[in-house]
C-alpha cells in the first residue's frame, strides 16, 4: 500500500510538471552538424561579414570576425522540405518577423509558436531552405525577387518589390559548415 502511495504521490508530481517541460532546453546530439551564415554581397561594407547575435539582442546583425558568428543546426521538415534554424539548444530558433510583409527582420525566438507572436506583428520560423549551401525561405510566397539584406544594422527578408523609405543592402546568406565547439 505504501508503494502505490509513493507512486501515485510521483506520478502527481510529473503531470503537474508537464506544462514545464517545453521549456527544458535540450543540447544537439553528438555529432550535429553547424552551420555559419557568411553574408556575400557586391557591397564591401557588409560582403564577408558573419551573421551574429549580439549579448542582448534579439535581432540578428553582421560581424567582421567568423569567431563572432553564431552556430546553428538545423532540423528538416520533410512535409515542407524546409528547416528550422536552431541557436544553441533546441529551444531557441532563426524566425522572420516584421509588421507587414515588406522587411521580415532575421530574429531569435524562443519556443516558437502562434500564441507568442506579438500584436501587430507577421512571424515564421522553419520555413528556411538549404539549396546549394544558400539560405532561403519557402513559405508559400509566389514573389521571385526576395533578398536577405541589411536594413539599419539589422539583417532582414525584403520582399524586392515593395517600395520602403528604410535603405536596404542586398546580400546573399551563404552556409558554412562549422565545428560543433
Amino acid at each position: 500500500m505504501k508503494y502505490i502511495l509513493v507512486a501515485a504521490a510521483a506520478l502527481c508530481n510529473v503531470a503537474s510538471a508537464w506544462p514545464l517541460l517545453p521549456w527544458i532546453q535540450a543540447p544537439p546530439p553528438a555529432g550535429t552538424q553547424f552551420y555559419q551564415l557568411q553574408a556575400k554581397s557586391s557591397v564591401a561594407s557588409v560582403a564577408n561579414q558573419w551573421v551574429t547575435l549580439a549579448s542582448g539582442a534579439s535581432s540578428y546583425s553582421l560581424a567582421a570576425a567568423q569567431t563572432a558568428a553564431t552556430k546553428f543546426f538545423v532540423n528538416k521538415y520533410n512535409a515542407t522540405n524546409t528547416y528550422a534554424f536552431h541557436n544553441s539548444d533546441d529551444t531557441r530558433q532563426l524566425a522572420l518577423r516584421g509588421t507587414n510583409g515588406t522587411l521580415l527582420y532575421l530574429v531569435d525566438v524562443t519556443n516558437p509558436n502562434s500564441g507568442n507572436i506579438p500584436g501587430g506583428q507577421l512571424m515564421e520560423w522553419a520555413t528556411f531552405t538549404m539549396d546549394n549551401n544558400v539560405l532561403g525561405v519557402n513559405d508559400g510566397s509566389t514573389l521571385k525577387s526576395r533578398t536577405f539584406g541589411v536594413v539599419g544594422g539589422e539583417l532582414a527578408l525584403y520582399d524586392g518589390v515593395t517600395n520602403t523609405t528604410q535603405g536596404v543592402t542586398p546580400l546573399t546568406l551563404n552556409l558554412v559548415r562549422s565545428p560543433s565547439t
